[in-house]
């Protein structure tokens, strides 16, 4: 290598490391926008959508909260998000187990199917859905809604659980397992401790995609079982004001909360993980 090159190759480094950090930095731009705009009309004065907002109010967050409509789709969606993340860890930590753990042929097969409904478009996922539901007579219910998120959730729960096992070996379950553990005990004392923060990971991505599901919910949810996003996309149909600004509002800091907390287990878990490894 001649001086010259020797010379210039910091140089490129340190340029194209501020040139991706500023990319970084442009794509998350792009993709918090759309909140510079629905939260300032949130607070508009107007009694209708304009942006930008003409005066400034909270009374939208006022006619959101004594809204019996709203109050009744925001605890559905709670009443389906919280099972529907509970059944995604369950399942979703059994098939990783499975996969991972079980010695099953054609590994990456079964993975790839695993994930699937993930990449799949929901529309298609709500279509295929709909006359399964309405031949069981669970179309509009609590538990059809539960079971269709659960679909999409449990792909969430196996993505971070396998993560979290491929990190860590299983000789560890067959040490213990040689020490006198049955396999509940191996897995509750050695397996579950180091898949824990990958199972609440999943647990909360899985909430997060049924707080925010729309397509499902306009397929499958009646009057009774409405979501905050069905009950948004309903009101834009018939009342553009700044009340549906306020909801998504709220589901966007709901979200942001999860993702913070998604963020905060991870740093944990890293920091757990280099403490053992020093």
């Amino acid at each position: 290598m001649d001086a010259d090159t020797a010379t210039w190759l910091p140089i490129r480094y340190r340029v194209s490391n501020k040139l991706l950090v500023l990319l970084a930095w442009l794509i998350l731009l792009f993709l918090i926008t759309p909140q510079f705009v629905i939260v300032p009309l949130s607070f508009s004065s107007e009694a209708y959508l304009s942006f930008p907002p003409a005066g400034w109010s909270t009374k939208w967050y006022g006619s959101f909260a004594n809204s019996p409509d709203w109050g009744r789709a925001a605890i559905n969606s709670l009443a389906i998000g919280l099972p529907t993340a509970l059944l995604s860890m369950i399942l979703g930590t059994m098939a990783s187990l499975a996969v991972s753990r079980g010695g099953i042929t054609r590994q990456s097969l079964v993975a790839a199917l695993m994930v699937a409904p993930m990449m799949l478009p929901h529309i298609i996922l709500a279509i295929g859905l709909y006359p399964i539901m309405l031949w069981f007579k669970l179309l509009t219910s609590y538990a059809g809604v539960i079971i269709a998120h659960t679909v999409v959730g449990i792909p969430l729960v196996f993505i971070t659980v396998n993560s979290a096992l491929s990190r860590h070996s299983g000789s560890l379950e067959l040490a213990a397992m040689t020490l006198g553990a049955g396999p509940w005990q191996s897995f509750w004392k050695v397996t579950f401790p180091l898949i824990r923060p990958g199972i609440l990971i999943g647990g909360i991505l899985a909430f997060a995609s049924s707080f925010d599901e729309l397509m499902l919910a306009l397929f499958l949810t009646g009057v009774g079982t409405q979501t905050l996003p069905r009950l948004i996309w309903l009101q834009m149909n018939d009342y553009l004001t700044p009340t549906i600004a306020a909801a998504a509002s709220l589901i966007f800091l709901v979200t942001l909360g999860l993702l913070v907390a998604v963020s905060i287990l991870q740093t944990r878990s890293g920091a757990e993980k280099a403490n053992a490894h020093g």
